[in-house]
């Protein structure tokens, strides 16, 4: 490219007459400006692959039932071991996971008596949380009108 035409690329308002009389820029700026047009392919479904959850069997089933069997193979045999039956061993093993009755009842209470004490604003932000919220619900469980598929 000449300099007249780097000055044209520069500031084309300024070099106009240069498009007039060169006849690489011409060429150039006619490809840009002329309109594109493109050919819509026809789309096959059935040559696209499968996606994993599309009839495609889940094989991983059998080794989550495997794993938890031998987890639990081996709790009996640690249990065992030290000289716990099996069975109580995992009774009690399953219930510490739940909280007691006395822990609920405990922050039952004491969540309670923080919400008798707490400001009146915050009594009004959860009233008015609560009807929005429900209101928001009812909406998105509107039925929709017949006739729309939606």
């Amino acid at each position: 490219m000449t300099t007249n035409c780097e000055q044209y690329l520069e500031d084309p308002e300024a070099h106009a007459a240069h498009l007039e009389t060169c006849a690489a820029c011409q060429a150039m700026f006619g490809e840009l400006d002329a309109p594109i047009e493109v050919a819509p392919r026809p789309l096959q479904l059935d040559a696209l692959p499968m996606a994993n959850w599309e009839g495609a069997s889940h094989r991983t089933w059998p080794l989550v039932i495997a794993g938890g069997i031998s987890v639990l193979v081996l709790a009996a045999v640690l249990f065992l071991a030290s000289g716990i039956s099996p069975l109580k061993g995992i009774a009690r093993a399953i219930s510490s996971t739940f909280p007691s009755v006395e822990l609920l009842m405990n922050v039952t209470r004491i969540s309670g008596g923080a919400l008798h004490n707490a400001p009146v604003a915050w009594h009004i932000a959860i009233a008015v949380s609560f009807v929005l919220i429900n209101t928001l619900l009812l909406l998105l469980l509107r039925r929709s009108p017949k006739g729309l598929d939606v």
